[in-house]
């Protein structure tokens, strides 16, 4: 087995040098890096993580619990997340909470298991948080609802709500529909947002909100399907999430309106297939990179030890205009 003291001779550099080239401690000069990283390639060197965890009493790795794994956007953050903690050297542990409470306190509790340095929870979640109180680790939420004891980065959701709704009120549109599920304290903020814009526009009595169940576009397909068959009034369509608004843009279409002459559609968070559906879909878009950038910075900040004085970072969504409206 290739030691560090056998990447040390080859790269002809001490044994305390080439660890501290690897857990960032250090800067050498280029012709010394090279040496060391060429010797490394050369012998296929692997650090022991697993000893220098005991050492150290860091394992170089950040649990994360996410909402849905299934669900695009927060594939996007995680993607984010991942290049970022690969450039400080740590990886990251994924458990699927699959939208329930009693999953999300099995996967900590194998995530604790593994002497993580830090746990990031990510999606949907309006679930309790005083369990993780007791948590001493480093600990951020990530598009949920939390108190001021844990660090959150999220969107101004009220905000993306608000700027769908002027949008499709600038288009022309006055009946329009919000599809959105009241369980999860995102959608009623982004719900807040549209109410808001429609009372502004002095709209307030044609405020239409259709309350789901799940998160899933075949529910909103089928519901909106329910709405037009029953004749039902409404020129434009504001789906809560984009699953929502891709379920509500094939029924409209199943129905005979044609999209967006007769009824124009925007969805929420700009998931890759908003791209791909027919017309292509217009999304308020959340800054998915951007969010994963500052999540990785703060956990690695607060694992360094470091004392952060704020409670939350907002990040403001955006209109990504395609064909739909």
């Amino acid at each position: 087995m290739v030691t560090l003291k056998d990447v040390a001779e080859m790269a002809g550099v001490s044994v305390s040098t080439v660890s501290y080239v690897l857990n960032g401690k250090k800067k050498v000069r280029p012709a010394t890096l090279k040496r060391i990283e060429d010797a490394i390639d050369a012998l296929d060197y692997c650090p022991n993580l697993l000893a220098s965890s005991l050492k150290t009493n860091q394992s170089k790795t950040v649990g994360v619990v996410v909402s849905d794994i299934t669900n695009l956007f927060f594939v996007d953050i995680l993607k984010s997340m991942e290049e970022e903690l690969a450039k400080g050297g740590y990886c990251m542990i994924i458990c699927n909470a699959d939208n329930d409470a009693g999953k999300e306190k099995e996967c900590l509790r194998r995530l604790l298991s593994r002497n993580i340095d830090g746990l990031i929870l990510i999606g949907t979640g309006d679930s309790d948080l005083s369990g993780y109180r007791k948590i001493k680790l480093p600990l951020i939420c990530v598009d949920r609802f939390a108190d001021k004891r844990f660090f959150t980065v999220r969107v101004d959701h009220i905000l993306g709500g608000h700027l769908a709704t002027q949008y499709l009120l600038k288009k022309g549109r006055r009946n329009i529909l919000y599809i959105g599920n009241s369980r999860y304290g995102f959608s009623r903020e982004r719900c807040q947002g549209y109410e808001q814009g429609m009372m502004e526009a002095g709209l307030s009595e044609n405020i239409k909100v259709l309350d789901l169940h799940t998160l899933k576009s075949e529910e909103a397909f089928q519901k909106t399907c329910g709405l037009l068959k029953k004749g039902e009034l409404f020129d434009a369509v504001f789906g809560g999430i984009d699953y929502f608004a891709i379920g509500a843009l094939k029924a409209l279409l199943s129905q005979g309106i044609s999209v967006p002459e007769e009824a124009a559609v925007i969805g929420y968070d700009d998931i890759a297939p908003a791209k791909f559906t027919y017309p292509e879909l217009t999304s308020i878009a959340q800054p998915k990179k951007e969010m994963g950038k500052i999540v990785v910075q703060y956990i690695l900040a607060m694992i360094q030890g470091e004392k952060v004085e704020e409670h939350e970072r907002v990040l403001k969504p955006y209109i990504a205009e395609r064909a739909s409206v």
